[in-house]
């Protein structure tokens, strides 16, 4: 199942130059591989080892997370707000899921 993903700018609505600070948060359980269920069974991995970050179709950042990640991983850049458009965050993980969801960026 598709892990849900929340976009957040702050601020919610910049200027046209200013400088935003673009939150993503990929609600997913992010399990090593390494750790036990109650019965000693190891849990099989599903983290997340891909994201990737666009603005209107041009990649702002690409991030190649690990096992080692905890579980809903917040992950945060800034960028210029030079125009209105649409941010995408888009994962894969180890297990073959993936997901993306798009946030319109609006301008004061």
């Amino acid at each position: 199942m598709p892990a849900q993903i929340l976009i957040r700018f702050n601020p919610a609505k910049p200027k046209a130059g200013e400088e935003v600070r673009v939150q993503v948060v990929v609600q997913h359980a992010m399990e090593p591989g390494t750790r036990k269920d109650a019965q000693g069974n190891l849990i099989p991995a599903s983290y997340i080892n891909e994201l990737v970050v666009s603005f209107d179709g041009k990649e702002l950042a690409t991030v190649k997370p690990t096992g080692g990640t905890s579980a809903n991983p917040l992950f945060a850049f800034k960028m210029k707000a030079e125009k209105a458009g649409e941010v995408k965050a888009s994962y894969k993980d180890v297990t073959g899921d993936a997901g993306e969801k798009t946030q319109a960026l609006s301008l004061a």
